[in-house]
């Protein structure tokens, strides 16, 4: 009897088992809140691989220059696709939508859970979405616009030629295939070249050309719908001037004006009307212009230089006509043709200001050279073709010449909005 009683007495105040059936009871929950831990750890860093994978797709199709809708989201899905082979997320479903400039990028992920799939949560539902914008990139510029949209050679460089845009972009509206092409050891440098068609030789611009971007509008069509150059009966008709020094007033020069051989031309500032005509400046002849704009309108209008020839010409600083050296206005009812403008043989043009032409075949070729020495250069005409040892150099470094910068902004840098 006794020592029944002290086996009882022992058995109820022994509590070594009590710690381990206490730490039984607790040791579930503990296990599930660190599962969930490590569980939603796991989750937090898939989802940051997620929203970076839309973020940058987003940006990817927001970075080109103005382009179609169907480019950015190629552009988009194909940097999507790439990066998510290597993202480690399988499953992955995305919706990527571009509307004009704009490219949203959204994706849903799945991703399962290791521990907590024990207590019935085998997953989190993960989402990303990112939107981005193209926007205007500071001093991106379009000093070199091919407007024509159906010619053959939007920018064309044969021969041992040279076009350079070193801070400024090349833009040619033309849906041909060949809308930019080049050939020989031609080349062509920019901040960027665009086309709207397709690009033959690639390797001879730097950068190589995009393709199938948008169509860049006439910023100045509607300024010179409005816009009436001086008129009245003609100050000249056909003029004529021949070897010596020669000083012209602003007036209305009609037919064809030729300097001929060793002509040396002072124009004093103002605006000069060509009319229904040319002018041409012939070999070893000179023209030179301060403040200074020529204005060509009719039919046949055009400017040649050829064998030598020198045209030193700088656009006025203030007035209407404020940044512009050259004028050749398509909107006549009777002027629809498309005239070639020509330089060439050794003539030397140096021109600060906007050629504005959009009438004009630019015609570059033998050894004629077009503004190497201006900070301020832009030239808009239906197209541009150099050949031979034809240079053409053109610049937006408008500041710097004391001219405003009036030619359109490129977009191309990409904004992420969400």
């Amino acid at each position: 009897m006794d020592c029944a009683i002290k086996l009882l007495f022992a058995f109820n105040h022994e509590n070594k088992g009590n710690v381990g059936m206490l730490f039984g009871l607790l040791i579930l929950p503990m296990f599930a809140t660190v599962g969930m831990a490590i569980d939603y750890g796991q989750a937090i860093t898939a989802h940051q691989k997620l929203q970076t994978l839309v973020d940058k797709a987003a940006i990817a199709g927001a970075r080109l220059p103005a382009t179609s809708s169907a480019n950015r989201i190629e552009a988009a899905t194909d940097f999507f696709a790439d990066n998510l082979a290597h993202s480690g997320l399988s499953g992955v479903s995305s919706e990527i939508k571009g509307n004009n400039a704009e490219v949203s990028v959204s994706a849903t992920y799945n991703h399962p859970t290791a521990i907590m799939k024990l207590f019935g949560h085998t997953e989190f539902n993960l989402t990303a979405l990112a939107r981005a914008r193209a926007q205007v990139d500071n001093g991106g510029v379009a000093c070199l616009l091919a407007l024509s949209e159906s010619a053959t050679d939007g920018l064309h460089l044969q021969g041992i030629n040279k076009a350079s845009s070193e801070n400024c972009w090349a833009w040619v509206n033309s849906s041909s295939p060949t809308s930019i092409n080049a050939s020989g050891a031609a080349l062509g440098t920019a901040q960027g070249f665009c086309t709207h068609g397709g690009i033959v030789g690639a390797d001879h611009f730097s950068p190589r050309p995009y393709g199938e971007c948008d169509r860049l509008e006439d910023p100045f069509r509607e300024k010179f719908l409005s816009y009436d150059p001086p008129s009245g009966e003609c100050t000249f008709t056909d003029l004529e001037l021949k070897s010596g020094d020669h000083r012209l007033r602003p007036g209305i020069y009609c037919g064809d004006t030729v300097l001929k051989p060793h002509a040396h031309v002072t124009l004093e500032p103002g605006t000069y009307v060509f009319r229904n005509g040319y002018l041409e400046v012939q070999g070893q002849s000179s023209l030179a212009a301060r403040d200074t704009t020529l204005f060509f309108r009719g039919f046949d209008t055009r400017l040649i230089v050829r064998g030598g020839g020198d045209v030193d010409l700088r656009a006025p600083e203030t007035g209407q006509l404020a940044g512009f050296a050259i004028v050749d206005r398509k909107f006549d009812s009777f002027n629809a043709n498309v005239y070639e403008t020509i330089i060439q043989g050794g003539g030397r043009i140096k021109i600060e200001g906007i050629v504005y032409a959009p009438q004009w075949r630019v015609n570059i070729s033998g050894n004629g050279a077009m503004n190497e020495e201006s900070a301020c250069f832009a030239m808009i005409a239906d197209h541009f073709y150099l050949e031979g040892y034809g240079q053409l150099n053109v610049r937006s470094t408008c500041d710097e010449a004391g001219l405003p910068q009036l030619m359109p902004k490129i977009k191309s840098g990409p904004q992420l909005l969400q």
